[in-house]
């Protein structure tokens, strides 16, 4: 997290320098850009190590699910404030255009310096699994298309086209909020409840199949963490069957499902001696 977030305030110092020496407000609609990520980083980084916090009275299942709120509430501070007012100077620069510009070659250059840095930040989080790594992938991605944006403009107004100041600027606001969606429906899902896919149902059903046990059913899993799920099964057996019998097949089931499944943190089994349906929905 040190080295991304050393990278993101190099490129934001690059980009801020380029804006005095420039005037081009692409490149400051892009130094904006560079300084929400930095906030998402210090902001994630944070919520990522108050999530390990163990669990407690008021929070049974833990604290994995902070990532997704904060993560949720800053695409929904970027849609509304950031996004939209880089749009609204955009179709103002658009509408009342600057004659010129200095040194747009000096904005050339430090926009051709960024985005390398950028790619190198994508590159370095592209194989890294968990939330926090593909948010900050997928912000370096988009801070790159953003830097990308800049770049064409920049090159239109050294052409003298100077009303494409305001169209990258809009182009880097949509791409702020087509990415702080993107951020809001990722984590969205999880905080709503997320089931594993049907496919999961259907080994842990396949793996219930041993002796004493004649069927699961009612199964219900959600995520409590990504990564983390907590499952919820009856287990159908022989009416007959002692409470002492039963209960040490229920413990072994347990313990072999949390080592065949380690993404099952949490296990409840209930016992009785019907069947039913194999999910159950609330």
């Amino acid at each position: 997290m040190k080295l991304i977030l050393g990278i993101y305030l190099l490129t934001l110092t690059i980009k801020l320098f380029a804006y005095l020496f420039t005037g081009i407000y692409a490149i400051l609609a892009d130094a904006m850009h560079s300084l929400v990520d930095i906030l998402l980083l210090l902001i994630l980084a944070t919520a990522s190590k108050a999530s390990r916090r163990a669990a407690d009275r008021r929070h049974p299942m833990g604290h994995g699910l902070i990532k997704n709120v904060a993560s949720l509430a800053i695409s929904v501070a970027f849609i509304t404030v950031l996004a939209f007012e880089l749009l609204k100077e955009g179709i103002n620069r658009i509408l009342n255009p600057e004659e010129s510009y200095l040194n747009p070659e000096i904005a050339l250059y430090a926009e051709l310096l960024v985005l390398f840095l950028l790619l190198l930040a994508t590159t370095i989080y592209l194989r890294r699994e968990g939330i926090v790594s593909r948010t900050v992938m997928f912000e370096s991605l988009n801070d790159s298309l953003s830097t990308l944006a800049a770049l064409l403009g920049i090159i239109f107004i050294s052409m003298g086209y100077t009303s494409f100041d305001g169209i990258a600027t809009m182009a880097i606001a949509i791409l702020i909020a087509i990415n702080s969606i993107r951020l809001f429906l990722e984590n969205a899902r999880f905080l709503i409840g997320l089931s594993p896919p049907d496919e999961f149902y259907s080994e842990v059903e396949k793996f219930c199949q041993r002796e004493g046990i004649k069927g699961v059913h009612e199964m219900v899993a959600t995520y409590i963490d990504e990564g983390a799920i907590h499952l919820d099964m009856h287990v159908t057996v022989d009416g007959g069957m002692s409470v002492e019998m039963a209960e040490k097949l229920i413990e072994d089931l347990a313990n072999d499902l949390r080592k065949r499944f380690p993404e099952i943190k949490h296990i409840s089994i209930h016992l009785c001696p019907h069947l039913g349906e194999k999910r159950k929905f609330y």
